[in-house]
């Protein structure tokens, strides 16, 4: 027997610890691309034309030009960072659990019974034909009536 069995199995042993050597830096190398570009936001241009915000959730933020503009008007007058400080005792964050504070409830309790109208009843509204339906309904019945039979059927 000689031995250049043994001598392919070893080469075949090199090319495989090479191999092995190989994956583990690309997966290292997946790993570090996959944590730089987790916390990364990018943006594209939808199928339907609006703009796709990446990143800041699972799935993407979708809204067109206008929409964001205002969003930007919004942030740029400061109205978002002042309505963010004016409830952040009810806010939570992705990073904390959230508050279920009975303080928090009342604030949100109060702002939303100081912001809405006080509802006004309205009117029942009738099942079936109105009255000046009904009132049409009766005027054409007359002036059915009033017709001999040879003008409802014609021939």
């Amino acid at each position: 027997m000689s031995n250049s069995g043994n001598v392919a199995n070893f080469s075949d042993m090199n090319e495989m610890n090479d191999i092995a050597a190989q994956m583990a830096a690309l997966k290292a190398r997946a790993a570090e691309l996959k944590a730089r570009n987790k916390n990364k936001i990018s943006m594209k241009v939808s199928t339907k034309g609006g703009i796709s915000i990446y990143g800041l959730q699972r799935m993407p933020v979708t809204l067109y030009a206008e929409q964001w503009e205002r969003i930007i008007d919004i942030c740029k007058s400061g109205d978002l960072g002042t309505f963010i400080s004016d409830n952040e005792a009810i806010l939570t964050r992705k990073s904390n659990a959230p508050k279920n504070d009975d303080a928090a409830a009342a604030v949100v309790a109060a702002k939303v019974h100081a912001s809405k109208p006080a509802k006004t009843k309205k009117a029942t509204k009738k099942n079936g034909p109105s009255d000046a339906d009904l009132k049409a309904i009766e005027a054409l019945n007359k002036r059915v009536a009033k017709m001999p039979a040879s003008d409802l059927f014609e021939d």
